[in-house]
Parts: structure tokens; sequence; C-alpha cells
């Protein structure tokens, strides 16, 4: 997958008032003024308000982890997703493709703060090129690494990749310097962003308030 700037990534929540059944988009991130302008647009009024689906070009994200958070943190996702580069992102990418990708949104928000805690190597996507990129090429003749040439590269990348507890994706091999066991760091939403509604702490809770 080719990541760009070109084209940013992308969030918006459609909300829905369930008794007109009306609904409206709202990219994310939102002001609170703008989430203010949609519910006066959907003419909300005592809890009448609905999270209905969410829209998304983000790597690795699925629709089910954002409709599982508060509103208020994957509001706070969205306004640090387009500060990661191309490479972070593209390492986000890859770690969606792996079996640990993220599947709580506290762990996506912990990692745009801390994407150095994580290493790609593109294009590196087996055990073998793994070895070779490691050890050399087995056809090198650079004078003092002929004895690589002995060693069996894909065991050696095998191991490797054991020890380091690294995944290989179709994007290249990715670790993590924590071993994937980053700790739960609980990260204030900015108050323009810590968008109320009307459902209660559950879904439009501070950050501070909930486990996600």
């Amino acid at each position: 997958m080719r990541i760009s700037k070109k084209h940013p990534m992308y969030i918006a929540v459609q909300l829905m008032n369930t008794d007109t059944r009306r609904r409206v988009w709202l990219p994310l991130p939102a002001t609170k003024d703008e989430f203010a302008a949609v519910l006066d647009k959907l003419g909300v009024k005592n809890g009448n308000l609905q999270i209905v689906d969410y829209n998304r070009r983000v790597p690795g994200v699925t629709v089910d982890t954002l409709m599982c958070a508060p509103l208020c943190a994957v509001n706070h996702f969205a306004s640090r997703l387009n500060k990661l580069t191309d490479a972070d992102l593209l390492k986000l990418c890859a770690i969606g493709d792996s079996n640990y990708y993220f599947g709580a949104m506290w762990q996506l928000i912990e990692y745009t703060y801390k994407p150095d805690n994580y290493t790609l190597l593109p294009g590196i996507c087996d055990e073998e090129s793994l070895g070779r990129y490691c050890l050399g090429n087995e056809h090198a003749i650079v004078y003092g690494a002929r004895l690589r040439q002995c060693i069996d590269r894909y065991e050696y990348g095998k191991r490797l990749a054991e020890m380091e507890s690294g995944a290989f994706t179709a994007l290249g091999y990715i670790t993590s310097k924590d071993k994937w066991s980053p700790k739960h760091k609980p990260r204030p939403v900015p108050d323009s962003f810590n968008l109320r509604g009307y459902l209660g702490e559950d879904l439009y809770g501070d950050w501070d308030d909930c486990e996600w």
C-alpha cells in the first residue's frame, strides 16, 4: 500500500437523530462548535442521538474499533493522524497487516505519540530475506565475510524474528521496542476536541473516564 500526504488520512462519523432518522456525516477531527452545529442541524434534543457508522481511510483501523471507542477518543486520534510522517503511516499500515494489529483505540493513540518505538524494514517479507539482509547475500565475496556463506539464512531469519517478536507483512518486517506490550498510558483529550453529546459518558466521556 502506498501512503502519501497527497491523500491524507480521513475519518468521518455518521450521526443520526433517532426520532427523525435524519443522518449527517461529520468529518473528524471536529471542534466543539462544529459538533454543536451538526446537532443543531439534526435537531437533536433529549438524547435522541446515535452514532450509526464511520467512514475512514486509515491503515489497519477497523470500523468496529472506532465504534467501540468514545467519540472524544476517536476525535483525539483523528486530530493526531495527519501529524504522522509518511514513514510512520507506512509502519501503522504494516502493523495492521500483522498479528499484532491494534484493536483498541488507546493503542492507536499511543502509537501516534511514539511511532519511533517501531521499526520497519521495507521489502523484508520473509525469513530468508531477513537472513540475507542481516548476513549478506550468499554470493558476496567480500573478504572477511565468507563465513556468512555457510549460515542458513532462512533459519537465521526465523530465529531472529522469534527472538525479536518481529512480524513479516506484505510491506516488510516490523518490530516493536516493547515487544508489542505497550503500557496503557491515558492521554488527556485536548479540551477543544473533547466532544460532548447526549448519550452519556459511554460514548462522549472524558478519556480519563474510560479504559479504551
